[in-house]
Formats: C-alpha cells, sequence, structure tokens
C-alpha cells in the first residue's frame, strides 16, 4: 500500500514537471511529426510522440485502464533530419501513394502517421503496410517511444525500486547493441545519478559507468 502511494505520488510529479498539456501547436512552421499506436489487447493500449522540426516534443503512454502519462522529449537536430529524410524517402506527401496494405492480416495495431511541412499535411492510418519506406518510419518510431519509456521507468526504478536497477541497465545496453535507442544521450543524467549514488551496489554504479563510456563513444548523430 506505501510503494502504491509512493508511485502515485512520483507519476504527480512527473506530470508536473514534465506535461505539455495539449501538445505541440500544429499551427507552427516548419516540420512538425506525429505517431501513435492503438493497441485492441494487452497491457500498454497506446503510445505514441509527437515532434516539432527543432526536435522538440512529447511523447505519451497509456496503460489500459490508467490515465496517460505524457512527458517532454528532447532530439538532436540530426535525429530529426534523419527522420525528415526517411518522409521525403517514402514521398509521403503524395497523395497518389497507397500505403495501406488491403491484405487482410491480423490485428497489429492500428498506426496513425501525421506529416506537416507548414504548408502541406497529410495523415495515414493503418494496420499494415508493405511499403518499406513506411515500414522504416514506424521503425524510427516505435524505437524511439520504447527508448523514452525505458528512460521513464529506469528513473522510476532509481526512486522507488533499486534492486530492480541492474535489469533495467543491463535491457538499455542489450538495446544499444541492437540499434534500438534513437537518442542514447538521453539516458546520460539518469546514468550519471546511478554511477554517483554511493548507497547502489558497486556492480550497479560499475555497469552505469560503462555505459557512459559507450554512449560517449558512439556517434549514432553528430550535433
Amino acid at each position: 500500500m506505501v510503494r502504491t502511494c509512493v508511485f502515485r505520488t512520483f507519476i504527480v510529479f512527473v506530470l508536473g514537471h514534465f506535461l505539455l498539456g495539449t501538445g505541440l501547436p500544429q499551427t507552427e512552421s516548419g516540420p512538425w511529426f506525429f505517431w501513435r499506436k492503438d493497441n485492441s489487447r494487452g497491457l500498454l493500449e497506446s503510445y505514441g510522440v509527437e515532434l516539432n522540426g527543432r526536435g522538440t516534443g512529447q511523447f505519451f503512454f497509456k496503460k489500459r485502464n490508467e490515465e496517460e502519462i505524457q512527458l517532454s522529449v528532447k532530439l538532436r537536430i540530426s535525429a530529426i533530419e534523419t527522420l525528415l529524410s526517411l518522409f521525403q524517402k517514402a514521398d509521403f506527401l503524395n497523395e497518389a501513394k497507397e500505403f495501406v496494405s488491403q491484405k487482410k492480416v491480423a490485428d497489429m495495431g492500428s498506426k496513425t502517421v501525421r506529416y506537416n511541412t507548414g504548408l502541406k499535411q497529410r495523415e495515414v492510418v493503418y494496420n499494415y503496410t508493405e511499403d518499406r519506406n513506411l515500414q522504416e518510419i514506424a521503425n524510427f518510431f516505435e524505437n524511439l517511444c520504447q527508448q523514452e519509456r525505458a528512460l521513464f521507468e529506469m528513473d522510476l526504478a532509481l526512486k522507488y525500486d533499486r534492486l530492480g536497477i541492474p535489469k533495467k541497465l543491463d535491457e538499455l545496453g542489450n538495446n544499444l547493441t541492437a540499434k534500438r535507442i534513437i537518442a542514447p544521450e538521453r539516458f546520460e543524467p539518469v546514468l550519471e545519478k546511478i554511477y554517483a549514488d554511493q548507497t547502489l551496489m558497486h556492480l550497479a554504479r560499475k555497469e552505469a559507468k560503462k555505459l557512459l563510456v559507450r554512449i560517449e563513444k558512439m556517434k549514432t548523430f553528430s550535433n
């Protein structure tokens, strides 16, 4: 009961410091991206992200029968340039291109993709696509969402589930190896906190330091 109350207190803290309200204004100039996945089953009902051309935005996710959580996101411009190139490669704004597959496949979750250049906008909603370029776009957003949720959970573990930190660090290491992390530098602040915390197990602090060094050496995106 005490742990549940503490967790709820932390959620209030998160919302108070990171909630972006109604999201980004779609009327601002420059590119604007939106991606969302809705699941008809499973614990995670929906999750997604929206970003402007400066790399500022929000990640959001909702567990079934719970309130949606929204967290601020800041990516490097190089990451946004990568995303922009994916949309251009897909020729996403070409209304003549049909991205929605007509094949009868299992329910894989409804995906909503929206891209706005400031002058033109297009939205595509689909369950499955055979277009490899749109699949690349979906992979970018999936990885970004999984990254941001992992970051949120690592910060949560540092505050209220310290015995769970080694597992979170191991998961981050595996995701870095699999190149499923869009912005590794996002983890630096929480890893630095773990490494500096003398009350944590030595092995956890040592692993956090190794990950910090690894991320520093990585050049996934340049400034």
